[in-house]
């Protein structure tokens, strides 16, 4: 069930994205003329105004194409501005080609549209995040937010619970429920009409599929949201199609849809912005190059055997962070992750083996702190992208280490179908903080439900994790 602000909050959307729009033209048209050159075309301020009004709806149309109005209770922070800058483009184009095939101009000057382009940007952006401004002071009432019926234990449940205590603009937990046994018809039924629950969340480990059914069918009937946490065996199932063979019904496992078109498009994105970023930051690579040679004398890159796509043996670039006495690899004496561990204090090499991780990393040096912070140190897997090895967004690569975490090669091919990412999901979603099966789950999430605006906005996100919050990502 969608709460009814959310719904409200959608469609006061579109006027305040029309007249931010209307704005950004306006002082488009303005900029131009303050500049004191004549205009190359005679279009007047109304015939311009009038014919902004009549084509800028079209802008909405696509707004409303790329899901810039999907209701959602997802809404955070981070605004969709891959999807604003793919939309403006969109729109900008449209009105470029009305333009060329009018009989009579719209723009008074060639760069009017540009400038319009870069206000539009700004002000739509802006008025997003008036916004999500307004959901938040309406959420402080209880305007908005999810009352919920919380059911499960254990600690997938205890997380995800704390979790929603965490989103309290958004949840509010008003009921819990420890087992699925212990929910009968009667219960349910009067726990929601006493709390007036808007979503039932189930974050149960055992599933009992009758009692299951049960529940799902109540808030089908009565309008109550359901979600569930699902299993690690249900996260691959979560995809299924029913289709046909003959006059058989079938179900069919969807695949990734990082498959056919999909492949495609994702490797000439990936192409497209790994040359644009790798040529802007030549020059950083080489500074950070020059001072890991100087502080530290040893090989400024280390090369981390990892498993590609399909399971290939892939050596993945990095600027070498760790001190050389705890390098390991054939360029640091042939030294192995267990030789380097016995070097740590007991804790230490525990965590490492328990999580893959090591929060304070005792072999990470001053420079390679803040080269990890700012991620800076992944730069030169830039150059793996172009070789095909990496995607700029995917599953992070997995070295031989992490197997057993995994629990064993039967569970390396579910992870290994696409490219690994020099970013992913869950490192915008936590990264240290998470556990290992967190990883495992938010990578599984990502290959059934990729999409080109899903590596845009996690490729803003790591961007701004990096280098606008006070802890990096």
């Amino acid at each position: 069930m969608r709460k009814r602000s959310e719904l409200l909050i959608s469609v006061l959307q579109i006027p305040v994205d029309y007249l931010m729009l209307v704005v950004s033209f306006i002082l488009a048209y303005f900029l131009r003329q303050g500049s004191g050159k004549p205009f190359s075309v005679e279009v007047g301020g109304y015939t311009y105004l009038n014919l902004m009004l009549l084509f800028l709806p079209i802008w909405l149309l696509i707004f409303a194409s790329v899901g810039l109005y999907r209701i959602r209770s997802d809404r955070t922070k981070w605004l969709d501005l891959g999807k604003i800058l793919a939309a403006c483009s969109a729109g900008m184009m449209v009105l470029i080609v009305i333009d060329f095939f009018s009989s009579k101009p719209i723009f008074p000057a060639k760069i009017i549209p540009i400038y319009g382009f870069l206000f539009a940007l700004l002000f739509v952006s802006i008025g997003r995040i008036i916004m999500s401004v307004v959901q938040r002071l309406l959420a402080r009432y209880g305007v908005g937010v999810y009352r919920v019926l919380f059911i499960g234990s254990g600690p997938a449940a205890l997380k995800l619970k704390s979790t929603l205590k965490k989103l309290k603009r958004r949840y509010k937990i008003v009921s819990s429920i420890g087992s699925l046994d212990s929910v009968s018809s009667a219960r349910l039924e009067g726990l929601i009409r006493r709390d007036h629950i808007d979503t039932v969340i189930v974050a149960e480990s055992s599933i009992d599929d009758e009692k299951l059914t049960e529940i799902i069918s109540y808030c089908q009937s009565n309008h109550v949201g359901y979600q569930y946490l699902p299993t690690m065996s249900g996260m691959y199932t979560s995809k299924i199609l029913s289709t046909q063979i003959g006059d058989m019904p079938v179900l069919e496992l969807k695949p990734t849809p990082i498959e056919g078109w999909g492949r495609v498009i994702k490797r000439l994105f990936d192409v497209f912005f790994t040359l644009i970023i790798a040529l802007v930051t030549i020059p950083l690579q080489l500074v950070i190059y020059l001072i890991i040679k100087i502080k530290d004398p040893g090989p400024a890159f280390y090369l981390h055997e990892c498993y590609g796509r399909r399971g290939k043996k892939i050596n993945v670039y990095k600027f070498r962070t760790m001190k050389s006495e705890y390098s390991i690899g054939p360029k640091f004496g042939g030294r192995t992750i267990d030789e380097v561990l016995d070097k740590l204090p007991k804790p230490k090499a525990e965590e490492f083996r328990k999580t893959a991780k090591i929060k304070d990393d005792p072999r990470v040096g001053k420079l390679g702190r803040i080269l990890r912070k700012t991620s800076l140190d992944e730069l030169p897997q830039l150059y793996n992208v172009l070789k095909g090895d990496l995607s700029l967004v995917g599953p992070r690569p997995l070295p031989e280490s992490e197997l057993k975490l995994l629990g064993g090669k039967e569970n390396l091919a579910r992870i290994v179908t696409i490219r690994p990412g020099i970013t992913g999901l869950w490192q915008v979603s936590g990264r240290n903080d998470l556990e290992y099966s967190d990883r495992v789950r938010l990578n599984i999430y990502y290959i059934e439900n990729w999409s080109i605006w899903l590596d845009v906005k996690i490729l803003f996100k790591t961007i701004w994790q990096a280098f606008f919050e006070r802890n990096g990502i």
